[in-house]
């Protein structure tokens, strides 16, 4: 359980780690100086309406607040202010994209999580409690994952990398990137369980149980432009990444030989483009909408900070 438990406790960093992505983005540009700022000029205890420091759009935040995060962080108070300003933001925009995450939601979250760290729902369970962690924390910080993953995902689709020039270009000058074999006679491995798969193609001479092997030619016009390019990629003789087939299914492909070539139409590259422009302007992309909302925001100082 050990090689389990230290996988489990990589995810956990993980989750924290992606938790706390869209405040690092904001405090990235918080610096910026913003004209509808409003810093009362008494700051007196008398004017701290029940412990409120700071409204962001209404929404308060309180002294305790900034303590608890500078204690927590180890920040300064400026930086744990900004770090709570850019946590009712990124709140805000996910109430006003409708991002929901219901229990079927994270339940499923929580059973995948389990089936890549090769434990049952019951062990996943009992290594949290190893690790010292609270079940209902762990599920409303995964519900925060999800919401803030997400709105991240909203962003990048939203953002004008989809323009259609921007995208003419760079299919234009990325030419070998959509050139694909028009048959790729392959085996297709199968399990349950994707540590057997990698075992498979260690060794793609044994035979497991729980793996099954089918040979398949497969027609790369009728995949989408994301697969048809992975097999493009692909050499003869190698394996594929391991591929969640769906259904509690792990899938990898190996290669034996690829037939003729055909260059993808820029209508099948389109939505593969968009999203390869997201990626690669992505810190850009969060920076630029961020630091948008912040300026539209009403952000109210009721004492100095």
């Amino acid at each position: 359980m050990n090689h389990k438990r230290a996988k489990l406790s990589i995810h956990l960093a993980h989750l924290a780690f992606m938790v706390s992505l869209a405040f690092v983005v904001l405090m990235q540009i918080a610096q910026a100086e913003s004209s509808n700022i409003v810093e009362s000029s008494h700051t007196s205890n008398k004017n701290i309406v029940g412990g409120i420091a700071i409204k962001v759009n209404g929404d308060p935040i309180t002294i305790y607040e900034i303590k608890q995060i500078q204690s927590n962080h180890h920040l300064t108070k400026e930086q744990a202010s900004e770090f709570l300003i850019a946590q009712r933001l990124k709140s805000q925009e996910i109430e006003r994209l409708n991002i929901k995450v219901d229990d079927m939601r994270i339940d499923q979250e929580i059973e995948a999580i389990a089936s890549q760290n090769q434990m049952t729902h019951q062990q996943f369970l009992n290594a949290l409690y190893q690790e010292g962690i609270d079940f209902d924390t762990y599920k409303k910080q995964l519900k925060e994952q999800i919401e803030t993953r997400e709105l991240m995902r909203n962003i990048l689709l939203s953002s004008d990398v989809s323009n259609e020039d921007k995208m003419r270009e760079y299919y234009n000058t990325h030419k070998d990137e959509f050139i694909a074999p028009t048959d790729v006679q392959t085996t297709r491995y199968v399990s349950k369980d994707p540590k057997l798969l990698e075992r498979t193609i260690q060794n793609p001479a044994i035979s497991l149980n729980g793996v099954e092997k089918t040979e398949e030619n497969i027609k790369t016009n009728s995949l989408n432009p994301q697969i048809a390019q992975l097999f493009s990629s692909l050499k003869e003789g190698e394996f594929s990444p391991i591929l969640d087939a769906g259904g509690g299914n792990y899938v990898s492909f190996y290669v034996q030989k690829k037939h003729g070539t055909e260059v993808m139409s820029f209508d099948q590259a389109k939505n593969y483009i968009a999203q390869k422009l997201a990626q690669t302007n992505q810190e850009q992309i969060l920076n630029e909408y961020f630091e948008k909302i912040k300026l539209k925001a009403k952000i109210e100082y009721l004492r100095g900070v």
